[in-house]
C-alpha cells in the first residue's frame, strides 16, 4: 500500500509518464527550432571558404552604380548607359537592368503579402545578376517586340559575352543562356534577398515566419535555415556539385536550376540584414563555352513546379515526415475539389485520419481500462514483493498478461500520431494552396494565426475534457502534471497557423465523441 510520503519518482508508471512528456515537449522544441531557429552559432570556416565568400559582395546602390561602372571599364572595352526593361501582365511585373543583367524589381500581382500589399522579392537589390570576378556586368540589350525575349551583349577585353533571357509566360519561368568567349575564368549568379526576421523565439509561442536555403547536390536535397541568424552573427557555406539552387520563404522562393554540362558550386551567406546566393562558374580550361538554366520566381505551387522541371519541386521542404506531407496535401486538394473550401476540407481529412487510426484508440482503451480493473491488485503485488525486484516484475507481467493489460498499447496512438501532427504542420505551413485562404467567420486566413485565440481556447478546452474522459491508473501527482498538456499546447497553437488548429480541435473533439461512445459500451457491458 502507498505511503503518504513515498516520492512519486519511486513510481515507475510515473517515471514513464514524465518521459513522455519530456520526450514530446523535446520533440516539439526540436522540430520548431529546426524549421524557426531561435539561437545560430557562428559558422566556422576554414581559408579557402573565407577567400571564396569573400567576392560575395553588397549590392551597388544608386548612389555607388556611377562608381561601379567606372571600375567595370577593366572588363568592359565599351561602356554603355544604364538602361531598364520593365515587363507587365496580368501575373507578374519584372524591371531587369543592363547592369549586371539582373532584375531590379520583381512582383506578383496575384499574390499579397499580411500587408496586403504584393508580393515582391526585390527592389533595386542583386537579382540574378550575372557578374565577373565579383563585379556586374554592363551589358547592351535588346527587346523583343513582345517582350518576353531579351537578349544582352558585353564586350569583355575585346571579346563578346552574350545572353539570353526568355520569360515562358503560360509556365511562369525564365530560361536563361549564356555564350561565353575563351580567357573568362568565372561566371556567378549571385541573388541577395532581405532576410526575414522572426518575430519570436519563445519556446511556448513559435514565431510561424520562416525563411531557408534550398539545395540539391550529388541528388540529394539539402536545406539550411536562415530565419533565427542574428544580425551580428555570419553564416557562410559552400557546395560543390549543386544542381538546383534556391532561397525562398515557406510559400514563395527565387530559384536557379543548372542546365548546363557544368556543375557549379553555391556560396551560401547571410550578414546583417540580407541573405546572398550565388551559383558560381569555374571556367577555367573547359572546352565548353555555353552555360544554360532555368530561372523559377514565384509561389511554391506543385503543379507549376512539375510543370517546369522534375528537379524543381525540390524547392518544397517538407522535412522529415515528408512522404507524409504529400500525401496529406494530395488527399486536401482531393476533398477541396469537391467541397470548395480548405477549411472544411481539413475538417474531412482529421477524421478520415482519426477513424483509420480509430482500431489502435479502441485497443488503446481497452488496454488502459484493463489497467485501471487490475490497479488494487497491482498494488498488492507491489506490497508483497517490494523487497525482490525480479520477483515483483515476474508477477506483474503475469497479472497483465492474465487480464490482457499492456501499458505500452496505450502509447500506440500517441507514436502514430505524432509524424501525422508535424506532418499536417509542414503541409499546412508551406503549401501555397493554403495562402491567405478563408474558412468562416473571424477565420480568414487558414495560413495564419487566429487573431481573437478562439480556436486555441476551443481546442485547449476539447483536449481537457477528452483527458478526462481517457481511462487512467496515474496518482493525484502524475495526474496534475498531464492537466497541464492541454494548457501548453493552446500556448503552441496561439501563434501558429489557424489550418493546424483547426486540425488539432476537431481530433481532439473526435477524440472526446470517441471516449464517451466506447464509456457507454463498456457500462453497457458491465451491467
Amino acid at each position: 500500500m502507498k505511503t503518504e510520503n513515498e516520492s512519486p519518482f519511486s513510481n515507475p508508471r510515473f517515471l514513464v509518464v514524465l518521459a513522455l512528456t519530456f520526450v514530446g515537449l523535446w520533440g516539439w522544441q526540436y522540430y520548431v527550432n529546426k524549421i524557426y531557429p531561435p539561437v545560430v552559432i557562428k559558422n566556422q570556416i576554414s581559408p579557402t571558404e573565407t577567400k571564396a565568400s569573400s567576392e560575395i559582395k553588397p549590392e551597388l546602390n544608386s548612389v555607388t552604380k556611377k562608381a561601379a561602372i567606372k571600375q567595370n571599364t577593366e572588363l568592359n572595352s565599351n561602356v554603355p548607359q544604364l538602361e531598364s526593361y520593365i515587363y507587365t501582365d496580368e501575373n507578374i511585373s519584372f524591371t531587369i537592368s543592363n547592369l549586371g543583367f539582373n532584375f531590379t524589381n520583381f512582383e506578383l500581382k496575384d499574390y499579397k503579402n499580411k500587408d496586403n500589399n504584393q508580393v515582391q522579392f526585390v527592389d533595386s537589390e542583386s537579382f540574378y545578376a550575372l557578374k565577373i570576378k565579383g563585379q556586374n556586368i554592363l551589358f547592351n540589350i535588346s527587346a523583343s517586340a513582345d517582350k518576353l525575349t531579351y537578349t544582352g551583349v558585353a564586350n569583355i577585353d575585346g571579346k563578346e559575352l552574350k545572353r539570353i533571357l526568355t520569360y515562358n509566360k503560360e509556365q511562369r519561368y525564365f530560361t536563361s543562356q549564356v555564350i561565353f568567349p575563351e580567357g573568362i575564368d568565372d561566371l556567378e549568379y549571385v541573388i541577395i534577398q532581405d532576410k526575414i526576421i522572426s518575430k519570436s523565439t519563445n519556446f511556448l509561442m513559435p514565431s510561424f515566419d520562416h525563411q531557408d536555403y534550398v539545395y540539391t547536390a550529388l541528388g540529394k536535397s539539402h536545406s539550411e535555415r536562415i530565419t533565427g541568424i542574428k544580425n551580428t552573427d555570419v553564416f557562410n557555406k559552400i557546395v560543390d556539385d549543386t544542381t538546383m539552387v534556391s532561397v525562398g520563404s515557406q510559400y514563395f522562393v527565387a530559384a536557379l536550376l543548372n542546365k548546363a554540362d557544368l556543375v557549379p558550386k553555391a556560396i551560401h551567406k547571410v550578414e546583417g540584414t540580407k541573405a546572398f546566393l550565388t551559383l558560381s562558374y569555374n571556367l577555367k580550361n573547359i572546352k565548353a563555352s555555353e552555360l544554360k538554366q532555368i530561372i523559377y520566381i514565384g509561389p511554391k505551387k506543385t503543379e507549376i513546379l512539375e510543370s517546369i522541371d522534375p528537379a524543381l519541386p525540390a524547392v518544397l521542404n517538407y522535412g522529415i515526415f515528408g512522404f507524409i506531407s504529400k500525401i496529406l496535401l494530395q488527399l486536401m486538394k482531393l476533398i477541396y475539389s469537391f467541397v470548395g473550401n480548405w477549411g472544411v476540407s481539413i475538417i474531412i481529412l482529421t477524421i478520415v485520419v482519426r477513424t483509420l487510426l480509430l482500431p489502435f484508440n479502441i485497443m488503446s482503451f481497452r488496454s488502459a481500462q484493463a489497467m485501471q480493473k487490475i490497479k488494487p491488485k497491482m498494488d498488492e503485488v507491489k506490497e508483497r514483493f517490494k523487497g525482490d525486484p525480479m520477483r515483483l516484475n515476474k508477477e506483474t507481467m503475469a497479472l497483465m498478461k492474465e487480464n490482457n493489460a499492456n501499458p505500452l498499447s496505450g502509447c500506440l496512438p500517441m507514436l502514430l500520431q505524432i509524424p501525422i501532427f508535424f506532418a499536417f504542420f509542414a503541409t499546412i505551413s508551406t503549401s501555397i494552396e493554403l495562402y491567405h485562404q478563408p474558412f468562416f467567420g473571424w477565420l480568414t486566413d487558414l495560413s495564419s494565426h487566429d487573431s481573437l485565440f478562439i480556436l486555441p481556447i476551443l481546442m485547449g478546452i476539447t483536449m481537457y475534457f477528452q483527458q478526462k474522459l481517457t481511462p487512467t491508473t496515474m496518482d493525484p501527482m502524475q495526474a496534475k502534471i498531464l492537466n497541464f498538456m492541454p494548457l501548453i499546447f493552446t500556448l503552441f497553437m496561439v501563434t501558429l497557423p489557424s489550418g493546424l488548429t483547426l486540425y488539432n480541435f476537431i481530433s481532439a473533439l473526435f477524440g472526446v465523441v470517441q471516449q464517451y461512445f466506447l464509456l457507454k459500451d463498456s457500462k453497457a457491458k458491465n451491467v
